[in-house]
């Protein structure tokens, strides 16, 4: 059963009387913020300010603990979402994402421009042309 409808309700009622929670203590209530950070982080629409922002108001362990607790797929994703033209090789691993999104929130990255990041194609090589003798019964017989 829950002490409220309203979740927002019932974290600020157990943070205004601390006193009746006695047995919360500050690694609790770390976690708890680190479980809806989680959610947060990988959101939709969220740019590289939005995260620095975030970070700043989590603080830097918990906001950490939030981007290693991500699964590898949010984490490319997200590294994805904060740079849209970003190397394969920076993203093709859950890790090495992680470390892009750390250097990009860091500003060691910056968003590469689209045509550096997509080489010029090459023109396809013309077809070779097709032999008319092959295939023939003539041609394979030797008449």
């Amino acid at each position: 059963m829950s002490l409220s409808n309203n979740g927002r309700e019932a974290l600020s009622a157990i943070l205004s009387n601390e006193s009746l929670f006695p047995r919360i203590k500050d690694s609790d209530l770390s976690s708890v913020a680190s479980k809806l950070a989680r959610k947060q982080v990988p959101a939709a629409g969220l740019t590289r300010a939005d995260l620095l922002d975030l970070k700043e108001a989590l603080g830097e362990v918990v906001f950490e603990n939030t981007l290693d607790g991500l699964s590898p797929h949010h984490v490319k994703l997200l590294a994805r979402r904060l740079d849209k033209n970003a190397p394969d090789i920076e993203v093709n691993t859950g890790r090495s994402a992680l470390s892009y999104v750390r250097q990009i929130l860091s500003g060691e990255v910056t968003e590469t421009p689209a045509s550096a990041a997509q080489p010029e194609p090459t023109p396809a090589p013309a077809e070779p042309k097709k032999n008319k003798y092959l295939g023939r019964k003539a041609f394979r017989t030797g008449r």
